[in-house]
Parts: structure tokens; C-alpha cells; sequence
């Protein structure tokens, strides 16, 4: 497993650790579907793929766009995992905290300290605000570091038991 460079490191080892975490986050996306839609493995493997730190997995049932390690701007630090396009045909299932429960633990695997969902529409900014993400940009783009959304996680189960 790569080292995660340092946040003010080259652009060269920040493209090769991109590289190689996308790849495991592709793997491990991929099983995170079938379990959760009961799509063959065969068919998944078709349906998820990655590119340049950009991840895309779309079916009928879901579209799911992330980019890993972008560059940094105001809203969002280099060590972050980015929701770029998150929607669910059927939605209110639970799918999109599952998602994120899933990718919280993927975190300390992949590299990412904060995660990131940008464009939000008013349900995805709810969502995001429900997870304990921290609005920017009169709430369009929503930040949290892992460990925040997976306390307000933990909180918010604690609250439905």
C-alpha cells in the first residue's frame, strides 16, 4: 500500500497514489453493489470504472460520480473524497447512508480524511446536513471529515433506537 503523501506534496505522487486508491475504491465499490442491489459480479464489473482519480458506477438503480484526491480549493482539502453525483431510483431505502456508512469505513483503507458532496440539490443538502456535513456556498457544496459524519452517524442512530 502507498504512503499518503503529504498535503503540500508533488502533483507526480499525489497522481500515482490517486491512481492506485481509485483502483481499490473501484474493487471495493463494486461489492458494495452487488451486496446491496444483488447485481452479478460479472455485470458490475462492467458497470463501475475509473480514470484519473474519477470513479463512475451507474445502472437503472443508481448514478454515482466521486472524484478521489482533486486538487485543493476553498471548499475542499486534498485529502478528500468527493460525492460529485449521488442519486438512487428508489430512494428513501436507505441507499445513500449505506453508501456513506460504507465509505466511512473504506477511509483509513483508501486514504481520505474528509469527504465532500458538491452541487447539492435541496435533498442532497438535507441528507448531507442530517450526516453532520458543514455547508459552503449558501449550502451547494457540503464538507465533513470522516470522523464528523461518523459521529453524527452514530448520533443519529443512537437517536432512531
Amino acid at each position: 500500500m502507498l504512503k499518503l503523501p503529504p498535503a503540500d506534496g508533488s502533483d507526480d505522487d499525489w497522481d500515482e497514489f490517486t491512481d492506485a486508491q481509485s483502483e481499490e475504491l473501484v474493487s471495493n465499490l463494486r461489492d458494495f453493489i452487488v451486496e446491496r442491489f444483488a447485481y452479478k459480479p460479472r455485470y458490475v464489473q462492467q458497470q463501475v470504472s475509473s480514470s484519473f482519480g474519477t470513479i463512475c458506477a451507474k445502472t437503472k438503480k443508481f448514478d454515482l460520480y466521486f472524484r478521489l484526491f482533486a486538487r485543493p480549493d476553498h471548499i475542499c482539502p486534498r485529502e478528500c473524497l468527493v460525492i460529485a453525483r449521488i442519486g438512487f431510483k428508489q430512494q428513501r431505502a436507505g441507499h445513500g447512508r449505506a453508501l456513506v456508512s460504507y465509505l466511512l469505513e473504506l477511509a483509513p483503507t483508501i486514504g481520505y480524511l474528509h469527504v465532500a458532496i458538491e452541487c447539492a440539490n435541496a435533498n442532497s443538502a438535507a441528507f448531507a446536513e442530517r450526516l453532520g456535513f458543514s455547508p459552503f456556498e449558501n449550502r451547494r457544496h457540503w464538507v465533513g471529515s470522516v470522523d464528523a459524519i461518523r459521529e453524527a452517524l452514530s448520533t443519529e442512530s443512537l437517536a432512531h433506537s
